[in-house]
Order: structure tokens, then C-alpha cells, then sequence
């Protein structure tokens, strides 16, 4: 399986901000963008890449299938204070279970019929520091091996926005796109509930 090689883009973001919510992750030092103001932060996101090979575990008599991503810029601070969002695209699936290019946040549950009998897939992505984890579980135990055809992309949020406290100024994209605050504060309180395109539109990220 080829793996695509992680090309970061920066959106330089003003470090005027109280507290940030959820667990982070961070890709390489990526291309600078226009310079913003003083103490600014880096907002980064990779480029879609597949996992070479997953490593299989067994919890409680469930398979496991994970991928490991070792990058250093995946700080306890940001664990403790940032946001990350991990993007699936899952074309390893037949197209009437997981349509073709169809994107969602992590995690993703799928449910289906394998035979007769019901199977749910859970997606999910872990963050510790130094590496991103990507991880399925079958209810079943459905498989022996996973599809190369799987795709993921992160996004990285510094600093941490709490469901109370917010992004106080804008950012700047690498292309020198204005980002608001606003939309800061929007896609890291409602991602889950937001379109992939939207966040990339509003975060000035390449689909």
C-alpha cells in the first residue's frame, strides 16, 4: 500500500484565546504563511494519506486494527489544550455501504448486513504524545486484513476553545486568506455536526 507523503499547510492563527476544548494532534513543520501578529500560533493540516499496513491486537476477544502515525509535533500541550479533527475517507468499502469519496469526522460507525447477521465498524483516532493513532473494530470480527483503499486527513486546532471561552482574533491562511474568528470558534464547538466542505471553506483548507 502506497503512503502518500504528509504535505503540511500552515493558517498562522493570533494567540489571543482563552481555553480550547478536546485532544490534539499535530503533523510536520510545514510552509509558513503570511506573518500575523506577535506570539501568533499555527493552525495545520495534512494531506490525505493511506496507512501502509495496521497492526492487529485483540481486547476482550475483539480484533483491532490500528495504524500508527509517529510525529513529534503532537505535544502534551497539545493534547491538553488544543483540538484535532481526524478525517476518514473510506473508499475501501463496497460504494452501497460507504459511498465513493464521501468524508466524515472521526469516529465513524458503520452498520451493515455481513451474511445475515448485523456488523457495526467503528473508526476511531487516538492522540498520545508523538503519534496519531487510527483505529477499526469490528463487532464481528469481520476481517482479516484491512483494505489499502482507506484514506485520512487531520486537521490541528493550538491552544484549545472551551464550550465558555473563544478565539478572540482571526487568523490568516497560507494562501493570505482571512479566517475569523468566528468561524475559528464555529468549526471547533460544531465539526461533528458540520460538512467537511463548510470546515474547509471556512478554515481556507484545500478539499
Amino acid at each position: 500500500m502506497r503512503l502518500q507523503s504528509l504535505c503540511l499547510k500552515t493558517l498562522t492563527v493570533a494567540v489571543t484565546l482563552l481555553v480550547l476544548v478536546t485532544s490534539c494532534k499535530k503533523g510536520d513543520t510545514g510552509p509558513t504563511g503570511p506573518a500575523g501578529p506577535t506570539g501568533a500560533a499555527n493552525v495545520i493540516y495534512s494531506d490525505w494519506f493511506t496507512p501502509a499496513a495496521y497492526k492487529k491486537d485483540t481486547v476482550f476477544g475483539s480484533y483491532g486494527f490500528n495504524y500508527d502515525r509517529a510525529d513529534a509535533a503532537i505535544t502534551q500541550k497539545i493534547i491538553d489544550s488544543g483540538t484535532v479533527i481526524t478525517y476518514g475517507k473510506l473508499d475501501g468499502y463496497n460504494p452501497s455501504i460507504w459511498p465513493t469519496a464521501q468524508v466524515s469526522a472521526l469516529p465513524i460507525i458503520i452498520t451493515y448486513l455481513s451474511g445475515s447477521s448485523s456488523n457495526i465498524d467503528t473508526w476511531s483516532s487516538l492522540v498520545t504524545p508523538g503519534n496519531l493513532r487510527i483505529r477499526l473494530v469490528s463487532s464481528l470480527n469481520a476481517y482479516g486484513s484491512i483494505s489499502n483503499a482507506h484514506m485520512f486527513r487531520y486537521v490541528i486546532i493550538p491552544g484549545g476553545v472551551k464550550s465558555t471561552a473563544a478565539f478572540k482574533q482571526g487568523a490568516i491562511s497560507a494562501s493570505g486568506k482571512q479566517i475569523s474568528a468566528a468561524d475559528i470558534n464555529e468549526v471547533v464547538q460544531n465539526y461533528q455536526q458540520m460538512r467537511y466542505t463548510e470546515i474547509c471553506q471556512r478554515l481556507g483548507i484545500e478539499p
